[in-house]
């Protein structure tokens, strides 16, 4: 039985490859938006995104109102959460439109397994965020697919459309990333995906100076807006791959697939389960107030 261990971040080493940096904006701001318009996007992502970014930034959404850092954390408000519940369905699209974006990985190393082999990844495309309430909601609208337990009896809330979706199983990531294209990132996926090229050992480097994600330490007690912790972006341009949710992988821990990795840590727990290296497993069915996912292409 082949098994996954956490990984020794002592042994890091890059791959040489160099991508374009971006600055550390917060995901919900006109800033972002703009930079995306100006010039990163152009780089990574297609005409649709930036046309979303446009019509959201010339939309009043309460962009200079809105400072999500100065308040506390479990009551966040957002301006691209406040465009999922616009009375125009060409903002709400808008907003899905950003939400649904993708980052591209270029192919790299990373160092796996017991003795820290290298194992070279292919390039692939992931989400910049983790899938949101309001891309699930969208889909079960679409397909009948059984609602998360926390919405059970009409209990789905608007003004958390921006936040990650919980209380999902791997099954119903997979039926997810199905429907819209995709699949769940693999073990080895999403680590190359959080480390960069030189294999850090959290997404911003290989210290916590201040929290930069959300877990226990940021005190939000609950999930928040994807995006919310801009200097825990990783080198590639992901959010929240660090804490916020665990998030499903397609790797089996176990030969008869019953259990599944999970990787990043989530709200409830402190950042040790919160590193690029860590991770922990649950039986496929499971679901709970801390998993969710996002997609791999």
């Amino acid at each position: 039985m082949t098994k996954l261990i956490q990984l020794d971040g002592s042994n890091r080493k890059p791959c040489g490859v160099s991508q374009p940096r971006r600055p550390p904006l917060q995901s919900n701001t006109s800033e972002n938006l703009q930079f995306i318009v100006d010039q990163y996007w152009s780089w990574h992502f297609d005409s649709s995104v930036t046309d979303a970014a446009t019509l959201l930034l010339a939309t009043n959404l309460g962009w200079n109102e809105t400072n999500q850092l100065s308040v506390p954390l479990g009551a966040l408000t957002s301006p691209l959460g406040t465009a999922l519940s616009h009375s125009n369905p060409d903002i709400r699209d808008a907003a899905l439109t950003v939400f649904d974006s993708q980052v591209k990985i270029p192919a790299g190393t990373v160092l796996v397994g017991e003795d820290l082999n290298s194992v070279f990844v292919d390039a692939f495309k992931i989400g910049r965020y983790p899938v949101t309430n309001a891309q699930y909601k969208r889909f079960i609208d679409a397909t009948g697919h059984r609602d998360p337990y926390s919405w059970e009896d009409n209990q789905f809330q608007p003004n958390t459309g921006d936040h990650p979706v919980v209380w999902v199983s791997s099954e119903d990531a997979e039926v997810y990333a199905n429907w819209v294209g995709g699949r769940l990132p693999s073990f080895e996926e999403w680590e190359r995906a959080a480390r960069g090229d030189d294999d850090r050992l959290f997404t911003w480097g290989d210290k916590i100076d201040k929290p930069r994600c959300n877990t226990a330490e940021a005190g939000a007690r609950t999930t928040t807006p994807v995006g919310t912790f801009p200097e825990g972006i990783s080198q590639f341009g992901c959010y929240d791959l660090l804490g916020n949710v665990w998030e499903w992988t397609s790797t089996w821990y176990d030969e008869n697939q019953h259990f599944r990795v999970v990787r990043g840590g989530a709200w409830y727990y402190n950042h040790d389960h919160a590193t690029c290296i860590g991770y922990d497993l649950f039986s496929k069915e499971y679901t709970e107030f801390v998993i969710g996912f996002r997609v791999c292409f």
